[in-house]
C-alpha cells in the first residue's frame, strides 16, 4: 500500500511536468502516435527502456506510462480510451529521486 501511495504521489508530480512538457511539445511538433504494442517494442529494442510507472488522468480517460533506461533515456507515453497511444515527451538524464510521502516522518 505504501508503494502505491508513493507511486501516486510521483505520478502527480510527473503529470504536472507532462502537462507543461506536452504544451511545449504541441507547439514544437505533433505527438508521435501509433499502436501501443509497436511503440513499446521500439522503446524496448532501440532505447532499452522499460516501464517505470503509470497512472490515470483526472477523468480516467487517458493512461500515462513512463519508460526509462539504465542510460537515463526516458519516454512519457499516453494511451487514450479509444486505444490510440502517443509519445508525449522524451529525453535524457532521467534520475530516480528518493521516495517521500507527504506527512511521513523522516
Amino acid at each position: 500500500m505504501q508503494n502505491l501511495i508513493k507511486l501516486l504521489l510521483a505520478m502527480g508530480l510527473v503529470s504536472s511536468s507532462v502537462l507543461m512538457s506536452s504544451i511545449a511539445i504541441a507547439q514544437a511538433a505533433p505527438a508521435k502516435c501509433g499502436d501501443r504494442n509497436k511503440i513499446i517494442k521500439v522503446l524496448r529494442k532501440d532505447y532499452k527502456e522499460a516501464p517505470l510507472a503509470m497512472g490515470l488522468s483526472q477523468k480516467s480517460t487517458e493512461a500515462f506510462e513512463i519508460f526509462t533506461s539504465e542510460k537515463g533515456t526516458w519516454t512519457v507515453m499516453m494511451t487514450m480510451s479509444n486505444g490510440q497511444t502517443c509519445i508525449m515527451a522524451a529525453g535524457h538524464s532521467w534520475q530516480n529521486l528518493p521516495k517521500e510521502i507527504a506527512g511521513a516522518k523522516t
